[in-house]
């Protein structure tokens, strides 16, 4: 994936959250008590020279 300000080749990274093991997901619950929440795990990409960070969703329609 190329870096949308500076068009270098960025790489994947880890992105950490506050709970150990859990990682960062995406969520999309609607209200109400036996509503489903539904997630997607995160990718982050960064460009090694700007210091650009993307974020993108690995299953976006699992959100819908």
């Amino acid at each position: 994936m190329k870096c949308l300000r500076c068009e270098t080749e960025m790489f994947c990274a880890k992105l950490k959250g506050d709970v150990p093991g859990t990682g960062v997901y995406l969520t999309n619950k609607k209200n109400g008590l036996f509503e489903a929440e539904k997630r997607s795990a995160v990718s982050c990409f960064v460009c090694p020279d700007c210091g650009y960070v993307e974020l993108k969703a690995d299953t976006p329609k699992a959100l819908i």
